[in-house]
């Protein structure tokens, strides 16, 4: 299988390995091509004014582009890397945005109030039990798509990546 067919199509299979060399280089290329221009508008601006600078909201835009650019990759390799494990790539969606809703919902909880309080309370909010409950969630995906082999023979979605004849 071929770089473009791997990163772009959503069928067919890969294993594990072709799963981290594709994905790792996408993650790290994506965060780098999308804070690049963050950190260099940043490091322009500096600290001189407490207002927020037009370039630093367009830098900040063109990362948000960026990133929906790099989903369509990750979302290609993550669905095929399901399809070995011969499951369905919606399951991503479990993974990606589950804990994402979690994680980011329980910012927009624990700061209701003053967020003083809340750190010398000493307590868990709401919010942070939310947070601590997309990790798991997150792991799981983790482990089903980088760990755990895939389906031996052939599935519904395709031969065996490991196979001789694929």
């Amino acid at each position: 299988m071929d770089i473009q067919t791997i990163l772009f199509s959503f069928k067919g299979r890969i294993g594990r390995g072709t799963y981290w060399l594709s994905i790792v280089p996408v993650i790290v290329a994506v965060h780098f091509i999308a804070f690049a221009p963050i950190l260099i508008v940043g490091f322009i601006v500096g600290t001189e004014s407490e207002e927020m600078p037009d370039s630093i909201l367009i830098a900040s835009f063109a990362a948000q582009l960026i990133w929906l650019a790099g989903l369509w990759p990750m979302l290609a390799v993550g669905s095929k890397r399901l399809h070995d494990r011969n499951k369905r790539g919606w399951w991503l969606l479990v993974w990606w945005l589950l804990p994402f809703y979690l994680f980011f919902g329980g910012f927009g909880i624990d700061f209701v109030g003053d967020p003083n309080t809340v750190l010398r309370a000493g307590y868990f909010s709401t919010g942070s039990i939310m947070m601590f409950a997309s990790l798991p969630i997150a792991l799981w995906g983790i482990v089903e798509l980088g760990i755990l082999l895939g389906t031996k023979g052939p599935n519904r979605f395709g031969d065996d990546p490991l196979s001789p004849r694929a």
